[in-house]
């Protein structure tokens, strides 16, 4: 029967001369060194040793990588075995790796394939194993073998960002001449993946600010050839929505392919990706519908943060809106999220990772309890010691100051006006392009100076200099809110939403949103977003403030005094009077129709 085959042959060097030298302890030491190959690497790799050669060995393998391992630890084990002898009754292999299509009794392999192996091991070095082309393209295949539809993936791309490094080193050695073969054969000369070597980084580096992410390709439960890529159509579609957040750094899932079937390595896939945290899973899947298991991983100790199972049909993940990508991918950006706000909350802040700071930060500033929101001054203090020509904390810090304000915790309104403007033209002072600084000084001429003339130009500059900022966005939508132009700010606030579909500040996107939609005049889609944001955060004020109005517009009144008492809940003090105090847009229409509207549901005129 002819069939494909992984071969290994393996050579011992000088073997004649060290057969003169001493015949029965060379017998006897290759005795010892095969019982070690046969006892325990062949079973460690799923190898079987076809035939020994007297001084040499022929093994089969299921996988190149399998077989490349295999003759990484042959070379190891006689490095073993030669300690406390004298350098000339050392024992040194030498190996050819081909694979190739061999006739196969059972028993035995035959073939030209087999004789190129051997040739190839003439090429090699004591110590060195040689592969043939289709070798080393098996062994790329091996690893990157979920290419998706359309993908080719050669040896250049294997060696740069799958192979080299992982499985092992490979140096090409152009094409060779082997006797007793018409054609040079391309060979290459394969060695122990080295260790890794990362670049010393700078304190004040974006990567400290961003945790990584790796999403594996899910496995098979069972083999069923029909939905064997099933796996990487689930982590593509996962890592898609994933990559839409500028919070996180998701790493290229050509890299992560080469962990396929090998998920429960956190640790290697951890030290190899420079991952934070590891997405990774398995389904099983059956006339169309797909049971998944999904799990993520923490690589800072090595512990399971959180596991689930979803359902859904198999061509759902054929779709650019995958309802079974999405639901993944947001339970694993919920639970980075909390697990960040947790090492806040229990750990000292000098322990804490920056990245971990700064995702806490703009996440607890949003919270309604004040103690998390002063707990966040000192997050972005932290950070701004630790990197202090960075950008984003001083950013945040001027988006924390608005919030102050907006809340009604201002002590002196223009004092934290002042030193909101202080933290965003910090920012500016250091990247004079940054998205966020300028759609976070476009949000404080908004709130704090009520120059809307000047928020929108700075909106405008952030999306310019970052069309795909999605604050920048959904500041510029509720600027032109206030003004009235009502058809603008719905776009831009739902262009907002659809560049940060997992956003973990989603009510206060659809909160904004809800505003866009008020002047808008379309009161239905304004009521539609505020309670879809009050499901995430019932404790947001301005929300219930968007409801109340939309209700109103509606002539639902009940619902709308239902409405205000709940924006009374949470600000007892509140008044037509120091609303209109407070808004930006006060002297303009929309302004005094929203002040209308809050007074008809019942809120006291001042």
């Amino acid at each position: 029967m002819r069939e494909d085959v992984v071969i290994l042959l393996v050579d011992l060097v000088e073997s004649v001369r060290l057969m003169r030298q001493d015949e029965y302890e060379t017998v006897s030491r290759w005795m010892d060194f095969v019982n070690v190959v046969s006892q325990e690497i062949l079973p460690r790799y799923d190898g079987v040793l076809v035939k020994s050669l007297g001084d040499g060995l022929l093994l089969r393998f299921q996988a190149v990588s399998d077989a490349a391992s295999a003759a990484h630890d042959m070379h190891r084990a006689t490095a073993r075995l030669n300690v406390g002898l004298p350098e000339d009754r050392h024992f040194h292999l030498r190996a050819g790796l081909n694979v190739t299509a061999a006739w196969s009794d059972g028993r035995d392999v035959y073939g030209t394939g087999i004789n190129l192996a051997a040739r190839l091991a003439t090429l090699a070095g004591p110590g060195e194993t040689i592969a043939g082309i289709s070798a080393y393209e098996g062994l790329a295949a091996a690893l990157a073998q979920l290419g998706g539809p359309g993908d080719t993936i050669g040896n250049a791309a294997a060696r740069d960002e799958l192979t080299h490094g992982v499985d092992a080193s490979c140096e090409d050695l152009g094409d060779c001449f082997l006797k007793h073969f018409d054609k040079p054969v391309r060979a290459y000369r394969i060695g122990p993946a080295a260790p890794r070597t990362t670049m010393p980084g700078r304190r004040d580096s974006e990567a400290a600010m961003v945790p990584s992410v790796a999403v594996i390709p899910f496995q098979a439960s069972s083999k069923t050839a029909a939905y064997l890529d099933v796996g990487t159509l689930i982590a593509d579609g996962v890592m898609c929505r994933l990559s839409k957040n500028t919070n996180l750094k998701v790493i290229s899932r050509r890299s992560t392919a080469v962990f396929r079937d090998r998920s429960d390595a956190i640790e290697e896939i951890s030290a190899c990706l420079e991952a934070t945290y590891i997405l990774s899973g398995s389904f099983v899947a059956d006339r169309g519908n797909i049971l998944v298991t999904a799990e993520l991983s923490e690589s800072r100790g090595n512990r399971v943060l959180w596991a689930d199972r979803f359902s859904g049909r198999v061509d759902d993940l054929l779709q650019a809106d995958s309802e079974l990508a999405a639901l993944i991918a947001q339970a694993t950006h919920e639970s980075i999220f909390e697990t960040e706000i947790e090492h806040i909350r229990t750990q000292p802040l000098p322990s804490l990772e920056s990245y971990s700071l700064l995702l806490g930060s703009s996440t607890l500033m949003h919270r309604a309890n004040r103690q998390d929101f002063l707990r966040t001054r000192q997050l972005l203090d932290e950070l701004i010691n630790r990197h202090n020509r960075m950008t984003a904390p001083h950013a945040l810090l001027g988006n924390w100051f608005v919030l102050r304000v907006t809340r009604g915790w201002s002590e002196n309104r223009d004092q934290e006006a002042a030193e909101a403007l202080g933290s965003t033209r910090a920012a500016l002072d250091r990247n004079p392009s940054d998205a966020l600084a300028l759609a976070t000084e476009g949000f404080v001429y908004c709130h704090l100076l009520k120059d809307l003339d000047v928020a929108r130009a700075r909106c405008d500059e952030a999306i310019a200099v970052n069309p795909s900022h999605a604050l920048g966005w959904l500041y510029r939508g509720t600027v032109h809110a206030f003004l009235g132009d009502g058809e603008t700010a719905v776009a831009s606030t739902r262009r907002a939403l659809e560049l940060s579909p997992l956003d973990p500040l989603r009510y206060y996107y659809e909160s904004l949103a809800a505003t866009a939609e008020l002047s808008a005049q379309d009161y239905e889609n304004a009521e539609r977003l505020a309670r879809s944001s009050l499901m995430l955060n019932r404790m947001h004020l301005s929300t219930w403030r968007v409801l109340t109005i939309a209700l109103v517009n509606q002539g639902r009144m009940s619902e709308a005094r239902e409405a205000l008492r709940n924006v009374r809940q949470l600000e007892p003090a509140l008044t037509v009077e120091g609303y209109l105090a407070r808004m930006p847009n006060a002297n303009l229409n929309t302004g005094r129709d929203w002040a209308r509207c809050l007074a008809a549901a019942g809120l006291p005129a001042g």
